[in-house]
């Protein structure tokens, strides 16, 4: 009988141990697509209430307008960015409830704000040319900052060394986006309906941000 060599065991030890480990880690870990079923149902439940609820919000804003002026661009605004945030999931096969609530607060903070700063150019510049300067010098970068710290501190508790990067980095995208819609509104948009337009703006932009962060 032939002697078997210590290294021809050892051998194939490793090969069956690597075996093992390999068929370990894909139980572990199976491929992300396509999704289950129980999730994409949810994903696509998600979407259809959110785009209820933003269809329904939009086609009332007037109404709402007229309980309050904020009521209505500060549900528009969370309710579009939690849809935006929810489109970008059911693409990415993945739902995360925690980033769709951040994006709701994100899009309450935006609407509400976006309402009084709209206000104040109209009120405070004559001159559509003046509006879009001061939109893009100080709203565009303001607002922007505003996203990025509610999102470092909604993820880390804190803002994190990373935080200025992704602000840069998302204030360029957001230069490629908004000068042009921002051109549009103040020269096509009625007064009463820049705010609605916006949050269909938005809609657009948390998709881009929701990847971004």
């Amino acid at each position: 009988m032939p002697d078997i060599e210590p290294s021809s065991l050892k051998e194939g030890k490793l090969y069956r141990d690597l075996e093992k480990s390999v068929s370990s880690l894909d139980e572990t870990n199976p491929p992300l697509y396509p999704a289950p079923k129980p999730l994409k149902r949810k994903l696509i439940i998600y979407l259809l209430i959110e785009s209820t609820i933003s269809l329904s919000l939009y086609y009332n804003y007037n109404s709402l307008i007229n309980i309050h002026p904020l009521v209505a661009p500060t549900l528009l605004g969370s309710s579009t960015a939690a849809l935006a945030q929810s489109i970008n999931q059911y693409f990415n096969k993945k739902l995360n409830f925690r980033r769709v609530c951040k994006f709701v607060v994100w899009g309450s903070i935006n609407g509400f704000f976006t309402a009084l700063w709209v206000e104040l150019l109209m009120s405070k510049f004559d001159k559509t040319l003046h509006r879009i300067f001061v939109d893009q010098l100080v709203g565009a970068p303001t607002f922007q900052m505003v996203f990025n710290v509610l999102s470092s501190l909604w993820e880390n508790g804190e803002i994190s060394a990373s935080t200025r990067q992704k602000y840069i980095k998302s204030l360029k995208y957001s230069y490629c986006y908004w000068p042009l819609f921002s051109i549009g509104t103040f020269i096509y948009i009625p007064k009463n309906m820049i705010v609605p337009a916006n949050c269909l703006a938005n809609l657009v932009w948390n998709i881009i941000l929701s990847k971004l962060s």
